[in-house]
Parts: structure tokens; sequence; C-alpha cells
């Protein structure tokens, strides 16, 4: 009698990096996390009230703005993604590897042929997702605010995918508070103390250092002393300023040079989102067909204004007789609403936090550990 033995051949061998993502792994991830990674009742009330904040404010503004073209609803409801993508996203992947780890469930993917990679990216995929449907939601008032706003159709994807990139960045960082930390708890509230860093301690910190980058400046001018007349002097034709005594002030004020710490304002998401929009020129947007500048113009002069520095003064003399210079203010406004969009160096730190992120989740879910931390769970 002869007796047949099968021979089961191994898999493969892996090829390439063992940690870097794969499209199919980064898929089946993905799509495991949305099976897996559904909210709560409290989650859903959560995501739900922001959500129908979104909408009620959006319907609000439709109502009660005028029938002229209006940026300002269509700002507002960008603005809006943002928060609420900077809100749900970061919840939902901060506590993605220490919950998965809490529950042992991270374990039997690790020793799958999935790489840190997949799982890494998988992850933030399914997390930033849950944020995109949220913008699905404020689609009829996008398209309503944006057909009233007098903006292109290019530039308003362009506002939407920095304002995605954005959401998605977020999503990466409370994806590596949740491979640092043990708790959940603790993941989520150092991923929201550090994506609001980003929106309000940029601002913070520019305007407490500005007493670093001031100096005193001194200014010589000279005026007419018209208290010497009696009445009002510009009244009576028989004034002579000629005659009247010359008078010299020095004047001593600070000056805050912030074009050496504009780049701060640079950093912060709501000022990389105003600064990809497009510029409205306040003396042609009628021409241009454009609406009057709104919210993201005034930033952006407010953002110029700081890139450019303080304006030069220069002293007038009133006793010389010259006439009075025209006024800078109004030539000021006009370079600082049209100076170029300044999104690219807030876009390039973000993308350098993402890939540091990602870097971090990497190395935490790579096999086998090296060092484990406290209290945690692996199978």
């Amino acid at each position: 009698m002869t007796t047949t033995t099968e021979r089961t051949e191994a898999p493969a061998a892996r090829t390439g990096n063992p940690w870097a993502p794969t499209p199919r792994g980064v898929l089946l991830v993905t799509r495991i996390e949305l099976m897996r990674r559904r909210p709560s009742t409290k989650g859903t009330i959560f995501y739900g009230v922001v959500v129908l904040g979104i909408i009620t404010l959006g319907i609000l503004v439709s109502a009660f703005s005028n029938a002229e073209k209006d940026s300002v609803p269509l700002e507002l409801v960008l603005v809006l993604v943002l928060g609420a993508g900077f809100l749900i996203a970061p919840s939902l992947s901060a506590t993605s590897v220490n919950g998965d780890s809490t529950e042992g469930v991270l374990a039997p993917l690790q020793m799958t042929r999935l790489t840190p990679g997949d799982l890494a990216v998988g992850k933030v995929l399914a997390s930033w997702a849950v944020a995109f449907a949220a913008l699905l939601t404020t689609v009829p008032f996008l398209v309503y605010a944006y057909l009233r706003a007098g903006w292109h159709l290019d530039e308003l994807l362009l506002v939407l995918a920095v304002i995605l990139f954005e959401v998605l960045v977020a999503t990466t960082i409370g994806l590596a508070w949740s491979s640092l930390a043990a708790r959940a708890v603790a993941s989520v509230s150092l991923a929201h103390i550090t994506t609001g860093a980003l929106l309000l301690g940029t601002l913070l910190l520019f305007f407490f250092t500005q007493p670093l980058v001031s100096e005193s400046t001194t200014v010589t001018v000279h005026y007419i002393d018209y208290s010497q007349v009696d009445g009002d002097p510009f009244a009576d034709p028989n004034v002579d300023p000629t005659t009247l005594p010359c008078v010299e002030q020095t004047q001593t004020y600070d000056v805050y040079h912030t074009e050496k710490t504009a780049w701060l304002l640079l950093l912060n998401p709501v000022v990389v989102v105003g600064e990809s929009a497009p510029i409205v020129d306040p003396e042609t947007y009628e021409e241009d067909g454009r609406a009057a500048p709104g919210l993201f113009a005034m930033m952006h002069q407010g953002v110029a204004g700081s890139r450019l520095g303080p304006q030069e003064q220069v002293p007038y003399d009133e006793c010389s007789g010259a006439p009075y210079p025209d006024d800078p203010w109004m030539e000021r406004q006009q370079e600082q609403a049209n100076l170029a969009r300044a999104p690219w160096l807030g876009l390039g730190v973000h993308a350098l936090i993402a890939l540091g992120a990602m870097t971090i989740v990497i190395r935490r879910l790579r096999v086998p550990y090296t060092i484990l931390r406290a209290g945690s769970r692996v199978a």
C-alpha cells in the first residue's frame, strides 16, 4: 500500500520594505476600521450635534443674507467644515491604536501579512473618511453659497482640498497620540490639545512675541502754533500763518516688526485656508464679478500687514509751507489686499507634521516590540 503525502507550499516571501503600506493592505484595513469603529450612542449624539450646528447655521446665514453677491455665507460654511473636521477626525483616530490594544484585537492584525504601514494608513483614512462625510452634509449650502460668492469653481475646489488636507493632518496627530499613550482618554485629550495649539497657540504666540520684535522710534515734527490766535484761526482771513510761532515736538513711539514673526500666523490652519482663497481687490471687485471683500479678504489684509511690517512714517514740517502729503493709508490697504497669497509655508510644515506623526505610528506598530509601555495589553 502506497501512502501519498501532500506538501503545502509556504507563502511567497514578502519583497520590498516590510514596514511600507501596500494598496491592498491599506484598503483592507480601512474597510475593517469603518466596519468596526462605529461611533457609540454618545459619539453619535456628539457628531449629530456638530453636523446639525453646521446645517442650522448654514440655513440662518442663507435666510438672513441679502440678495446681492456675498462671500460671507460660503466662508462661514468652509470655516465650520474645518472646525467640525478638527473635532471629529482626531477624536476617532486618537482611540484607534490603543483602543484596539485594550480590546486585544491589535495583536492578531499585527500577526497577519498586513504591514505596520497598512495598519497606520488604513486607520488614518478611515477616521478621515468620517470627517469627509461631514463635509458631504454641507454640499447643498456650499452650492448655494458658491453661486452668490463670485468665486470660480477651481478656487472653491482648491480651498476644499486644503480643508481636507488640514483635517488629514489633524487625523494623523490623533493617531500618533493613540500609539504613544496607553489610555484612550489621555490620547484624545493630547490630540485636541495639539490641534488646539495649532489653531489658538499660533495666534497667542504671535501676539505675545510682539514686544520681542519692537523698537522705539523718535520722530521730530514741526507745526504752527495756532493757539496764539483768538477765535477760529482758519475762519479769520486776516490770520497769516507765517507770522505765527513754529513749534518743534519730538514724538517717541514703538514700532513692531511683525514681518519677523508673521510666519507664526501662516502656520495657523484657519489662516492657511484663508490664504488659499482668491484675492478680492477692494477697488475692482465689481468689475471682476466678485462679491465685496468678506471674512477671508479681511483676514488676508491683516496677515499681509503683518508680513509687510510697519509702515514708514514720514514726518511733516507744517512750518515749511509745503503741501500736506497724501494719506498713505489707502495705498497701504490696497497693497495688503493684493499681496500674493502665502499658504505654502503652513502647508509644508503641516505636511512634515503629518509625515512625522505617521513615522511614529509605524514605528510603534512594528513587531516584535522592543519596548512596551506600562499598562499596555498586547493580546
